[in-house]
């Protein structure tokens, strides 16, 4: 989620400031963008922005042009990536780094870059990571404890709670489809068995989406997965809207029985009564699931509560409320409230076996009508005494806390203890992200002491009939805002973790007037990234440097010096980060842009005071991650290549819109910025009331600074020509889409030029083969004559399986090798030029979703950028292999 600036093998998919010159990064312009609402969930509404929600990109990635997916083309394309074999790419390698370099890049694997962790100097925020979902603690052993990350996967500590508590990814196994972590729970009969439910129930319009609950046995050291082919990551699309994620809300195991598991879902409860082998389900806690009065089945809430040897099942339907453009059905909130019933012994138990618990609650509470009020609930049980039960509502129109529910007897009798939004008091009130941000947690020896999720973490003394603020994230708090997590440690209520969209912190006096917490995210590598960039010479300077924009984490930066491997970060920019790029010649002008292209820059460094870079492009059709690109890699001493010696250096720069801009003075002044085309979309990408035909990529050619490609959310791909030159609109852009008749009409996520011709290319595509059937494939090539007079396609996917390619990049060195990156990590192919290429998946990297491919001026390096995985490098092959006796770089 953003914050106010200051969808492996199976299966996730499961998204201007003009001319203000800014005299610093901790300035208050910056602070006020910050504060800004959400901006991809904000505009969802249906309000008519220029600039489309994020949550549509992700729907349109992979349904455009039909609207139409089916779960099974996934389970197709994870058959067929068992098919592929993993490798290294082939190559001459450079068998030394050079000495000066700090950095020990191994040519057989990709390092990580970090951040590990990212010190957020923005809002004084600490060392923070990227989102933290869920925490939980061993009962038993409490040096044991367990966080579930976004799309990071299950990390463990076995030192836990201090300032120096380390963690361990434990998933990154390539069974594991799916690394996006809903809910934690530790069987409370067996504290050595824990489950983790995958997918993101948050309401984004395009989160991550489920493959299946994850159980280890031995305390998080190895992990199966279960229900894959039950859980699977998109369901049906409502009318009128997009293919929907599919996530696991929350997992419960029964207290007198641990073969019985409850798993609530976007869709209803499912059930095993033998561990996790076998499900039934969706079961439905009510009757308004079918017909013109159906409504939505989000569980948000469940406990199994042990009653005296028998066991109590609350289940609470949570839908957000608010219908988005992607999402319309959001608003059949209708069946929200508390159910209850016994736990079943086997099947689902029938519509009449639940009982809505909704005395005390609003008149029509689960009465089958939407509500504009009752949103997302929250449940949780008192530890010392299980029947105490609270529950928590948003508010679904205004977007804060509708109210907090108190029970004694578990959840069959209700007292209402807050009325609204203004009994969340102290220095600020709950925020307006109630469906995204939100979490109850009970004292383990108090019943009375509740502990809230909101936008800031809030207590409750007085068995929840107040709760103050004591975080206060925007008001000079040291913890990052937007909680979702709490978790005590052991018996110890002044002792507690603590998770929000900047990862893990730790407090010893949590009953505190205001407690101390301290970050405790230094050996997490979790940051989300949306793209990045590296220094000139990556691989062999002195002073390598990387920046990169990430989700609800701004930008950041890094120079690299001493140490090799892996580094802290330091934030530059605050936001949502998007693009950022570095100037390579000088290494001083570093640019940083928030959501919506608000791009500025440092002159001196990456630290340096910042200045507006943005064009005037404000009122543009355009992405919420506006696409940004710099020309690297012109010689200093040709006239007319790009680069010059002096301040300037490289100056050419793109932004794409719906049209393509340049600058050739490094956007210094932000007039230089000038509209080089018209529109270079179809024009015809129309949800709802709004258009989201966009610029997704571009790239300036390897070689000529004069040419450029350019891809789009709506299938097109156009060259364009004579850049480099003064003046507005005088650029030659030629269409190569063709009508698609060879190209796939589906969204162009990334394009790149060959190393060597800049009339040829390549594009990768999103979405998949069933919405183009005749005209399948993710990698497709184009070869033109001079400036695209004709032009042929040729399909280059091969054997990739059949899942959206987000970035492609070429090896300039070796002809012929190309990488993808894409939902479940990396592929290559050491021949492009064959009819049917063969790729192989680079094992070396986590299985996370990749979303930029970054190559270095002096092509020694490329750097991938992961939704939640951080950054990664690997050292370029510098010629193809001419020796087999030294293929594997032996001497």
């Amino acid at each position: 989620m953003s914050r106010p600036v200051p969808l492996s093998r199976l299966i996730w998919l499961a998204l201007s400031l003009g001319s203000l010159s800014l005299a610093g990064c901790q300035s208050t312009q910056t602070r006020s963008l910050a504060r800004q609402e959400h901006e991809e969930e904000a505009n969802e509404s249906g309000s008519k922005a220029t600039t489309p929600p994020k949550g549509d990109f992700w729907a349109m990635r992979v349904a455009y042009p039909t609207g139409r997916f089916e779960h099974t083309w996934l389970a197709e394309a994870a058959q067929q990536e068992k098919q592929l074999v993993s490798g290294i790419p082939a190559g001459e390698f450079a068998q030394r780094r050079a000495g000066v370099s700090p950095l020990a890049l191994n040519p057989h694997a990709f390092t990580l870059l970090g951040p590990k962790p990212l010190n957020d100097s923005e809002w004084g925020w600490g060392h923070v990571a990227g989102r933290t979902n869920v925490l939980v603690v061993d009962p038993v052993d409490t040096t044991i404890a367990y966080l579930g990350s976004d799309g990071g996967g299950v990390w463990k500590s076995t030192n836990c709670c201090s300032a120096a508590t380390t963690w361990t990814i434990k998933t990154d196994l390539p069974e594991i489809a799916s690394t996006a972590i809903g809910d934690l729970t530790i069987d409370p009969n067996n504290h050595n068995t824990v489950y983790a439910g995958t997918g993101d129930l948050r309401f984004g319009s395009f989160s991550f989406g489920t493959a299946g609950v994850l159980k280890s046995t031995d305390a998080g050291e190895t992990w199966s997965v279960l229900g894959a082919d039950v859980f699977t990551p998109f369901y049906t699309p409502s009318a009128g809207g997009h293919p929907q994620y599919q996530a696991i809300g929350k997992v419960a195991v029964d207290p007198n029985n641990s073969q019985k598991l409850a798993v609530g879902t976007k869709t209803g409860v499912y059930f095993s009564y033998d561990a996790g082998a076998n499900w039934s389900g969706p079961c439905f806690t009510n009757a308004f699931t079918s017909g013109g009065t159906a409504q939505r089945q989000d569980i948000t809430g469940l406990l199994a509560i042990n009653n005296a040897g028998s066991t109590t099942l609350l289940a609470a339907v949570g839908t957000r409320g608010l219908a988005t453009p992607v999402q319309p059905d959001l608003a059949k909130n209708g069946a929200n409230g508390v159910y209850r019933t016994a736990m079943p012994s086997s099947g689902c138990p029938a519509v009449g076996d639940w009982t809505l618990s909704n005395n005390n609650w609003p008149a029509g509470t689960g009465n089958g009508t939407p509500t504009t009020t009752l949103g997302r609930i929250e449940l949780a049980s008192a530890p010392s005494n299980p029947q105490i039960v609270y529950a928590m509502a948003a508010h679904s129109t205004n977007r804060n806390v509708f109210g907090v529910w108190k029970s004694t007897d578990a959840g069959l009798t209700w007292t209402r203890t807050v009325d609204a939004d203004a009994e969340f008091t102290g220095c600020s009130a709950s925020g307006q992200q109630m469906w995204y941000d939100a979490g109850l947690s009970v004292s383990p020896t108090d019943p009375n002491i509740v502990f809230a999720s909101a936008v800031d973490l809030f207590r409750s003394t007085n068995g929840g009939d107040t709760f103050t603020n004591v975080t206060c994230g925007y008001n000079g708090g040291s913890t990052h805002v937007d909680h979702h997590a709490r978790a005590f440690v052991g018996n110890d209520h002044n002792r507690m973790l603590v998770g929000s969209d900047g990862g893990v912190y730790y407090t010893a006096n949590a009953q505190a007037p205001t407690p101390t917490l301290t970050p405790i995210n230094d050996s997490l590598s979790t940051i989300e990234f949306y793209s990045g960039d590296i220094t000139a010479n990556f691989a062999n300077s002195a002073t390598p440097g990387a920046s990169g924009g990430a989700q609800d984490n701004g930008s950041s930066a890094v120079l690299f010096g001493g140490d090799p491997g892996v580094r802290q970060w330091e934030s530059t920019y605050s936001g949502d980060g998007t693009f950022t790029r570095i100037e390579p010649v000088n290494a001083q002008r570093w640019y940083y842009q928030a959501q919506n292209g608000a791009l500025v820059m440092s002159t001196t460094g990456p630290f340096g005071g910042i200045v507006s870079a943005s064009g005037a492009w404000s009122s543009d059709r355009k992405s919420f991650l506006m696409p940004l690109e710099i020309y690297k890699h012109g010689d200093t001493a040709v006239a007319n290549s790009g680069c010059v010696t002096g301040t300037v250096g490289c100056g050419r720069m793109l932004a794409g819109t719906y049209r393509l801009w340049e600058t050739l003075s490094g956007a210094q002044p932000t007039s230089s910025w000038q509209a080089k085309t018209g529109d270079l979309t179809k024009n015809t990408l129309i949800l709802g009331s709004d258009n989201r035909s966009f610029i997704n990529q571009m790239a300036y050619s390897f070689t000529d600074p004069t040419i450029a490609v350019v891809g789009t959310s709506d299938g097109n791909v156009q060259y364009v020509f004579n850049l480099g030159v003064a003046g507005a609109n005088n650029a030659l852009a030629v269409n190569v889409t063709a009508a698609n008749a060879v190209l796939p009409n589906r969204p162009v996520m990334d394009v790149v030029t060959d190393g060597q011709n800049p009339l040829v290319a390549f594009a990768a595509l999103g979405g998949f083969d069933q919405n183009t059937p005749s005209t399948p494939g993710h990698v497709y090539r184009v070869t033109c004559t001079a400036q695209c007079a004709s032009f042929t396609w040729e399909n280059k996917s091969g054997n990739l399986p059949n899942i959206p390619v987000n970035a492609i990049m070429v090896n300039p060195n070796v002809p012929g090798q190309v990488f993808a990156g894409t939902d479940w990590g990396l592929y290559f192919t050491n021949d492009i030029s064959v009819a049917a290429p063969v790729w192989q998946r680079f094992e070396t990297l986590p299985h996370a979703m990749i979303w930029d491919l970054v190559v270095d001026r002096g092509l020694t390096t490329l750097a991938v950028f992961t939704r939640s995985r951080g950054a990664w490098a690997w050292p370029l092959p510098i010629a193809p292999i001419t020796d087999t006796i030294f293929a594997n770089g032996f001497e």
